[in-house]
């Protein structure tokens, strides 16, 4: 085996693997880990310029400030108040957008290695100019 068959070979399986290892580290990844942890949620006062919850038509802000909104124990019902309202947010899609472009390259570098072992698999090398002597 030429020394150029031998390349393609060895550097199209190194970038086929390497390609094929962060593609495959993607997709098996979970998509439930990028929720908000509980302890760093925000209070519903704090993202009030991000998102609005309604009850019933009306902006739970407003229904908490106002009291409307209990909670049912087994000693009674307490009001909730807004320091006890805490949102969780699930930024999957935030992180899957940033991705991309590195899942791009990736993709690309594996149909490049497929190409460059499939050419060291066939055996076609660029043919070397002979010198020819005068």
């Amino acid at each position: 085996m030429d020394r150029s068959r031998r390349f393609l070979l060895i550097f199209g399986s190194i970038l086929l693997l390497m390609s094929a290892q962060h593609l495959v580290r993607f997709f098996a990844q979970p998509s439930d880990i990028w929720w908000t942890p509980k302890a760093l949620s925000p209070s519903l006062a704090d993202v009030s310029d991000r998102v609005e919850v309604y009850v019933r038509r009306a902006a739970l802000q407003e229904q908490i400030k106002a009291g409307r909104i209990q909670l049912l124990t087994d000693a009674g019902a307490t009001p909730v108040t807004e320091s006890e309202t805490r949102l969780r947010f699930n930024n999957w899609d935030r992180v899957r957008a940033q991705r991309i472009p590195g899942l791009l390259t990736a993709a690309a570098c594996l149909g490049a290695s497929g190409v460059l072992l499939l050419f060291g698999v066939v055996g076609w090398v660029p043919a070397r100019a002979v010198r020819r002597t005068p």
